[in-house]
């Protein structure tokens, strides 16, 4: 019967009846999990991010008959190692192919030519600037009285031009003009201070601006005028420092430079500004700068109270009568 029952239904071998079938699940255990993008961090580029590695498909474990399952204790579920992180390989260059043309290739590198600035200070304005630190100080009020003198003196003028000069160091010639230049700003005036003590240059250190591109550039060709010009901490007020000409040889060509070019110079600041300050230094230090002094429209002197009637300050009027210079007054500092 058994040969006819295989016969009858195609099977090699007849099933045995107390043999319990197991089933079996196709289905496959996938991580569904969304895995999080690996990141290289270091470098000097900075992180870099890889893509996410692929999911891999888990193979759920070979079922075995049931009554084995209820004998063996579970077994804890497997770890999945962490995959390894990706490494970016760098791009590969092509070599050139035969018909690639040759020849040699123009390499270029840019090279700023525009002077470097030089020597800012940081520690802000010069305590000794009074009209700009403590504008109600009585001190303060003697640079408004000197404000009105002047502008006593040119009543009609459009634009001022004034040259301050002193017969000594140390007279205070740079604090006088910077304390009048703070006090005519803060009425709305448009004030240049214009430093051309290129010897011994004050404007920049007592009004915390870098030392060049200045007056020294300009004459020399380096720099455009308007390019020179620095602001200050006071709307209106603008300053033309002395430059980066601090050598004996640099201070010999710019003095040259000053006597030929400071004139033209002077008419074009006229067309900017309400008024013009000169910081001249001392005077008799570079010639050609004095003899420049009829182009303002007034020059002052400046001496320490005590030098008033001293011989070098007696002559010093003189000489800028010789030379032109409109000297109207002078005006005395004192600690």
């Amino acid at each position: 019967m058994s040969r006819v029952f295989s016969a009858m239904t195609g099977t090699g071998s007849p099933r045995s009846a107390g043999t319990a079938e197991v089933e079996r699940e196709d289905e496959e255990f996938v991580d569904d999990a969304e895995t999080p993008p690996f990141v290289e961090i270091g470098g000097p580029g900075g992180p870099v991010f890889s893509a996410a590695p692929a999911k891999a498909a888990v193979t759920a474990p070979v079922p075995v008959p049931e009554a084995k399952l209820k004998q063996d204790p579970p077994r804890a579920f497997p770890r999945i190692a962490a995959p390894a992180a990706a490494v970016v390989a760098p791009p590969s260059v092509a070599a050139p192919g035969p018909d690639a043309p040759t020849g040699t290739y123009l390499s270029v590198r840019f090279h700023d030519a525009a002077p470097r600035p030089i020597g800012r200070t940081t520690d802000g304005p010069d305590a000794g600037l009074v009209a700009l630190h403590f504008p109600d100080h009585p001190v303060s009020g003697e640079y408004r009285t000197l404000r009105d003198e002047i502008a006593r003196q040119l009543p009609e003028a459009t634009s001022r031009v004034l040259t301050f000069t002193a017969a000594s160091p140390e007279a205070g010639t740079t604090t006088v003009i910077l304390n009048l230049g703070v006090t005519l700003a803060r009425e709305g005036q448009r004030v240049l201070v214009l430093d051309t003590n290129v010897t011994r240059p004050g404007v920049a250190p007592k009004l915390a601006l870098r030392a060049a591109p200045g007056l020294a550039e300009v004459l020399g060709g380096h720099m455009p005028l308007t390019w020179a010009f620095q602001p200050t901490v006071v709307p209106g007020l603008q300053a033309l420092t002395a430059g980066s000409a601090t050598d004996a040889a640099g201070s010999d060509a710019i003095g040259a430079a000053i006597g030929r070019d400071l004139p033209k110079l002077i008419s074009q600041l006229r067309q900017w500004f309400d008024w013009v300050l000169i910081d001249a230094g001392v005077w008799g230090v570079i010639p050609e700068r004095d003899a420049t002094c009829p182009s303002a429209d007034v020059v002052y002197l400046v001496t320490r109270e005590a030098d008033a009637n001293r011989p070098e300050f007696t002559g010093l009027r003189t000489w800028v009568k010789q030379l032109g210079g409109a000297l109207r007054g002078f005006v005395t500092t004192r600690v």
